[in-house]
């Protein structure tokens, strides 16, 4: 029996004249048919006509000699090319991907390479030089499921606004302004163990938090928390040889960019001055590197579906070799890696690990858009600041590439798929170097960054947030900050510029909204940022029984490891200390006070959800007395029936506005009210957050204060608790809730982490 002949393959293309000539008697009989039934009328009643050529219809004709100047102008204004509008103009800035450098609207702010993707869904602010998403939209609610997510799922945060700044030279000249800028300042290379983390952290294994203080002038003043990290030692280099050539990035806030860059720069110079001839070079990579932050407990595993390392079946991708120890790592293998640690990869673009996109592909836009050139792997590039960073591969490539792909399986030939002209000499990479590294520390995982180009961030984005990841704002941010008991720059530095300039600003919008209301329903002003000199205050009224609530200056000192807490602590003998109060007199004449707060945990008692901007009050021996019991009962009943409120006379009168625009404590002269007033002692800085459990709340109250209180409560107590009992009031609230202040530093060795 013959074998059947398979049928011959459908036309490679379709003839649409031979197509027509076989359905003539088809079409003609169907004519007919519709002929008779309309008796050979098929135009439509003029009752029955919609006016469908009306954007054809030409202008009217001008008046005689309006148009005789325009047509005396020249010939060439036909010839020259019509200007785009404004918002054609913008979406080619918007969408386009150039290789450096943000795009800048008319005011100089910066867009982020996202601001599409976060306009559409997020309420967006103008801050730091930036256009950020403050949280989506509403009423800044939602905070159950994003602390949900952060427990169950994975959040990303574009944080493109912190800026990295690199220090290149010698390595020894790099250590001695890190310790001039940095507090803890890096230890000397002699003393450093081979497993200490400080010699992890020289060989580029791993990174480093610490606090950036400005040097310049005569007293040392706070600029914001940094994140450190040395590029790695290759084995061909000398492990410690001084005289070689290193690099370091330091990454800024863009809130305190500006101010570290000076003060690195004055380290640098400074630096050159004592040794002659060597010099530290201080480069801004602003616009050139960023990076993408990822939290939550299934931050690993939405990396793992997004960063695909080139394997062993690539030994050479884009012209870039692969090392061994990358062939042969895994991406499961990161949830093993230490906090702190640093890894560095050669990834693939993640819209090519999709299973529409087949190796067909993969050999088409390498032969397209690859470079020839070879450049060593150890992320080289990324360290460079003169070497090119290829962009990835445009979106219309890929699009027309999946289109001839579908052409193909239906037999028919693309037409009009050539590249479009100008981007035939662009050099395009289908892999990215990038640089891991995970936060937290022992008992803390604060997630992963991904350090990258900053022509890869939106191809990143979008893979992350395809994939699992949950896109958050600066609020919800902070809100995961707060959840993990992590301080939030610079909302909960009180010590910084960035911390005043940004209440400042969110006070004068506050004022601007208010006066758009009626009189009688403006709500209270309240000062922002807090009067921190009502504290100094406290502190003359206890030692002169004198009230001097307004100084020339005011330096405020927070020390974030437990180091420098003991000295201040063995410094200090609390009556001395209260009595003195820590005044400098400075050469005009005036007094410069020194205020010494550290971060507490500040917990209600058994009531009360505490507000931003709260104040920390310090109790009287009578506010104690129900705690000297010590049956459940007997506290019980006395918690019941305390309660102390202010006259709301009181509350509106509390801080008074001057003339000068700063805000002085008014202190009560009526007997009644004095009664009834407590001493602010500090401030929350980030109050709790609404519809959870665990009613924390952030502040910073005076050392000594607290010392005089804890030995206070023990006299009457006689009781040893590390728990300090404190009064919260917020500000617009007349009653006093009980409250517990628990010091950070004594219950851990730093608190340098931060969000």
């Amino acid at each position: 029996m013959a074998a059947t002949e398979n049928p011959p393959p459908p036309p490679r293309t379709l003839n649409v004249q031979k197509c027509a000539d076989a359905r003539r008697p088809e079409i003609e009989s169907l004519h007919s048919l519709v002929s008779n039934r309309l008796s050979s009328h098929f135009r439509l009643p003029r009752s029955l006509r919609r006016r469908t050529t009306s954007h054809v219809r030409r202008p009217k004709r001008r008046r005689s000699g309006e148009g005789a100047d325009d047509q005396d102008k020249g010939e060439g204004d036909e010839k020259k090319e019509k200007k785009l509008c404004r918002r054609e103009r913008r979406r080619r800035e918007l969408t386009g991907n150039p290789e450096l450098g943000f795009v800048v609207a008319a005011d100089g702010t910066r867009r982020l390479r996202t601001h599409v993707w976060h306009a559409k869904r997020f309420r967006m602010v103008k801050r730091w030089g930036f256009y950020l998403p403050l949280g989506v939209q509403g009423r800044g609610r939602g905070s159950r499921a994003v602390l949900k997510l952060l427990q169950n799922g994975a959040l990303v945060h574009d944080a493109s606004y912190y800026l990295p700044i690199q220090l290149e030279g010698p390595q020894d000249c790099i250590l001695s302004v890190l310790r001039m800028v940095l507090i803890p300042s890096p230890p000397v290379v002699a003393q450093m163990s081979s497993e200490s983390l400080s010699h992890k952290v020289l060989q580029g294994a791993c990174h480093q938090n610490a606090m950036l203080y400005n040097m310049d002038s005569s007293a040392s003043h706070f600029v914001a928390p940094v994140l450190y990290m040395w590029q790695r030692m290759t084995s061909e280099r000398v492990e410690w040889e001084i005289s070689s050539v290193r690099k370091l990035w330091i990454w800024i806030h863009a809130a305190a960019f500006h101010e570290g860059c000076n003060a690195l720069r004055i380290a640098c110079e400074k630096q050159q001055k004592s040794v002659d001839g060597i010099t530290v070079s201080c480069i801004q990579q602003e616009g050139r590197i960023t990076r993408l932050d990822i939290m939550g407990n299934k931050a690993s595993e939405v990396m793992s579906k997004i960063l695909c390392p080139v394997t062993i079946s690539n030994k050479t991708i884009d012209g870039h070799e692969v090392p061994e120890a990358q062939q042969q790592f895994n991406m499961d293998q990161i949830q093993k890696l230490p906090p702190g640690a640093i890894l560095q990869l050669r990834v693939k673009d993640p819209r090519l690990l999709s299973s529409e996109v087949n190796s067909e592909f993969d050999e088409v836009a390498i032969d397209l858009v690859s470079s020839d050139t070879c450049k060593p792997f150890d992320n080289m590039e990324l360290w460079d600041s003169h070497c090119k960073l290829d962009p990835p591969v445009p979106e219309n490539i890929l699009c027309r590439e999946k289109n001839r792909k579908r052409l193909n399986s239906l037999f028919l030939e693309p037409m009009g798929q050539e590249v479009p002209g100008g981007r035939q000499q662009d050099v395009f990479s289908q892999s990215c170097p990038v640089v891991l590294l995970k936060h937290g520390h022992q008992t803390t995982f604060l997630g992963w960054s991904i350090i990258l180009p900053l022509s890869w961030v939106k191809t990143f984005w979008l893979s992350l947030v395809s994939r699992g990841g949950h896109a958050i704002g600066l609020r919800e941010r902070r809100w995961v900050a707060w959840k993990n008991h992590v301080p939030c720059f610079p909302h909960d530095f009180p010590d910084s510029e960035g911390y005043r300039s940004l209440l400042t600003d969110e006070g004068t919008l506050l004022d601007a909204s208010a006066q758009l209301r009626p009189h009688m329903a403006q709500p209270q002003k309240t000062p922002m940022p807090p009067p921190w000199d009502c504290v100094v205050a406290y502190l003359h009224h206890m030692c002169r029984n004198a009230v001097k609530c307004e100084f020339l200056t005011l330096d405020m000192y927070v020390p974030r490891t437990n180091m420098t807490l003991k000295e201040h602590v063995e410094r200090m003998d609390s009556k001395a200390m209260i009595s003195a109060g820590d005044v400098e007199v400075m050469d005009g004449g005036g007094e410069k006070e020194t205020l010494c707060v550290v971060r507490v945990l500040v917990r209600p008692f058994k009531e009360g959800l505490f507000e931003d901007g709260s104040l920390v009050c310090a109790p009287c021996a009578d506010d104690l007395s129900g705690w000297n019991s010590r049956s459940e009962k007997e506290v019980e009943k006395y918690q019941e029936k305390w309660q102390l409120q202010l006259k709301q006379s009181s509350v509106e009168s509390y801080f008074m506005q001057l003339e000068s625009g700063k805000w002085a404590l008014q202190v009560p002269e009526d007997p009644a009210d004095l009664k009834t007033f407590r001493w602010p002692i500090g401030f929350i800085t980030t109050g709790a957050v609404h519809a959870c459990n665990d009613r924390v709340s952030v502040g910073f109250c005076d050392i000594r204060i607290l010392a005089a209180l804890r030995r206070q409560q023990y006299l009457q107590t006689e009781i040893k608790r590390p728990e300090i009992f404190v009064l919260v009031r917020n500000m617009k609230s007349a009653a006093y809730r009980r409250a517990i202040a628990t010091i950070l530093l004594e219950q851990q060795q730093e608190d340098l982490l931060f969000l």
